[in-house]
């Protein structure tokens, strides 16, 4: 047996050959975690491609739609957040998204969402409290975990 087959074996959570571990995290839970050949996410500069083996990278990501490309493609919409990325795996950290595999049902399902009354009180109110965090995992110069039900 390789390293590679015993590694996987012994971490499930460990992206394939060839894939990226694509994990996307709001403050209520884990929305995706999926292995995917590729990403592709909007930033103020423009659209930007991730795939296996990327120099780690944090981006901060604007609201719109990512595409992971797979076996079955998934598309999340977000209301923008980070993208943290290393070798293996990219972490989406955002305040709201939701993920499907029809392009057009999830941005109707994420305008939904962003229409419902208090909305937008509640994202300022997560949105503050992720900054403070990355804030935080930068200065300190480590991967805090995620807090949940604060």
């Amino acid at each position: 047996m390789s390293s590679l087959q015993s590694q996987s074996m012994a971490d499930p959570t460990a992206a394939s050959p060839g894939r990226i571990r694509f994990i996307v995290q709001t403050p209520h839970g884990c929305v995706l975690d999926e292995q995917v050949c590729s990403l592709r996410v909007r930033t103020s500069t423009g659209h930007v491609g991730l795939r296996p083996r990327n120099e780690p990278s944090l981006l901060a990501i604007e609201p719109g739609l990512v595409l992971a490309r797979s076996d079955v493609n998934h598309f999340v919409a977000s209301v923008g957040g980070l993208v943290r990325c290393d070798r293996d795996s990219a972490r989406m950290l955002t305040p709201l998204a939701v993920v499907g595999t029809d392009r057009g049902k999830v941005s109707q399902q994420l305008e939904a969402a962003l229409s419902l009354p208090g909305s937008d009180l509640e994202l300022r109110r997560i949105l503050r409290r992720l900054e403070a965090g990355i804030l935080g995992e930068m200065r300190d110069g480590r991967a805090a975990p995620p807090r949940r039900g604060t």
